[in-house]
């Protein structure tokens, strides 16, 4: 079974909406701007998911990571494709989204607080959804709320 793992980017700089479509269209186009945001992105791993947590499950049936990239990718393709900003709302959407619930299915996941602390560090910046930082250019964030 495959394993889909979920890394939040968190970069200061807004992306262009060609660059953003790019993204949500699975990088049909060259987008350095996009390249370089990544690179310079603080990452927080959020969990992942399997292919038994997709198809025709309810929401509530399967798992934090799943709601999260589930939001973060309605927020960045609805109204204007877009990295979304993290503001407040945002990011008590997401924890609330985080919060594991009774039908869920086994999935790994990291703790809600430390994925709240990486959010409210970040607020004011876009954030996007990746499976894995690029190799030795980026920032993960610590385990005591700091970028390494």
């Amino acid at each position: 079974m495959f394993e889909y793992p979920l890394w939040l980017a968190a970069f200061p700089e807004a992306l262009p909406e060609a660059e953003a479509r790019s993204y949500w269209n699975l990088r049909e186009l060259p987008a350095p701007g996009l390249d370089a945001a990544l690179n310079q992105a603080d990452y927080t791993y959020a969990g992942s998911w399997q292919d038994e947590h997709l198809g025709e499950m309810p929401q509530s049936g399967r798992c934090p990571a799943v709601r999260i990239f589930d939001w973060l990718f309605y927020r960045g393709t609805i109204d204007c494709y877009q990295a979304p900003i993290l503001d407040a709302r945002l990011r008590d959407e997401l924890i609330g989204l985080y919060q594991p619930r009774p039908d869920d299915l086994p999935a790994e996941s990291t703790d809600t607080d430390e994925t709240a602390t990486f959010l409210t560090a970040h607020l004011g910046w876009n954030l996007l959804p990746v499976e894995a930082p690029p190799p030795t250019t980026a920032r993960s964030w610590g385990d005591h709320g700091q970028c390494g």
